[in-house]
């Protein structure tokens, strides 16, 4: 009996380890699977890089990446082995970054309206048109590369700059082949209005200057009072000239007269003289008087 317990004991052992040992190959495949796709499409996004084709040239290696990352989400146990387990976690990362490539480049967009189909055809009439007319494609081409290029900024105004990166450097090169290479951009430039611009360029800072002096000046002549005022009279006369002038113009009187005037006034001066010398010595006899002592 103990016999045969063992021999299921190891039996059942042999095959959990069997088990386990196919979900170990299955995980396995799901990840190699993986990183075959991933593999796939970088190296397709490295080829196709210039000009860009990523999105219309790389798809079909996108799906497929897609795919694979999703079976391998969908096993319990392989997402419990290769997501999450650490802190670099590779799968997730190097998922992640290759998915961010596809998203930056607005890829989406060249499948959603057909988009891409619709630019390839008036792309293909445009080209033709100037590999037809090479002695003159400024002139014959240019309604087609209007229409192209209206058709593109009306599409990038719709997906409000969101376009496809293909259809953006094809737009690009298209331009650039256009303005620098065809040269069917040349913008005339006129020169009165360059000679306008550059005198009104050079002379409005000097009479920007002059104006303002000018303002400045007259705004403080107002302030100080100087203006509307009359100017002071600078040969007034002076106070000398005014008492010499009084002198002369008195009146002068003849010298009989001045001689009398001058005896009567000697005369008062005189009298004057007597009447103090008297009233002196009228205080002088009566200071005696008081002084003198009385008789017995």
């Amino acid at each position: 009996m103990s016999l045969l317990f063992a021999f299921l004991l190891i039996l059942s052992c042999n095959c959990s380890l069997l088990l386990a040992k196919n979900k170990n190959i299955s995980c396995e495949h799901l990840v190699g699977r993986l990183g075959n796709c991933q593999s796939h499409f970088v190296y397709c996004a490295t080829t196709k890089s210039v000009p860009v084709r990523l999105c219309v040239g790389c798809e079909p290696e996108y799906r497929n990446l897609t795919h694979s990352y999703d079976e391998l989400l969908s096993n319990a146990n392989c997402s419990k082995i290769y997501l999450d387990s650490d802190r670099i976690n590779v799968v997730a990362t190097t998922q992640g970054i290759l998915t961010n490539l596809w998203q930056k480049a607005s890829c989406e967009d060249c499948y959603n309206g057909n988009h891409s189909e619709m630019y390839d055809e008036k792309w293909v009439i445009l080209d033709g048109c100037l590999s037809a007319n090479k002695d003159d494609p400024c002139t014959a081409c240019k309604g087609d590369y209007i229409e192209l290029n209206q058709f593109y900024l009306g599409m990038e105004k719709a997906n409000k700059g969101h376009v496809c990166f293909d259809l953006q450097d094809r737009m690009n090169r298209t331009r650039s082949n256009w303005s620098k290479t065809l040269k069917c951009c040349q913008r005339e430039v006129k020169l009165n209005t360059f000679i306008i611009a550059v005198f009104v360029v050079v002379l409005l800072p000097i009479l920007t200057f002059y104006i303002t002096a000018i303002v400045l000046t007259r705004r403080r002549e107002a302030n100080h009072g100087l203006l509307n005022e009359e100017t002071p009279e600078l040969d007034a006369p002076t106070t000398s000239a005014l008492i010499t002038a009084a002198v002369l113009s008195t009146a002068t009187e003849p010298p009989v007269a001045m001689a009398a005037n001058t005896e009567k006034i000697a005369r008062v001066l005189s009298g004057a003289d007597i009447d103090s010398e008297s009233d002196s010595m009228l205080d002088s006899s009566d200071e005696e008087v008081l002084v003198k002592p009385r008789r017995a």
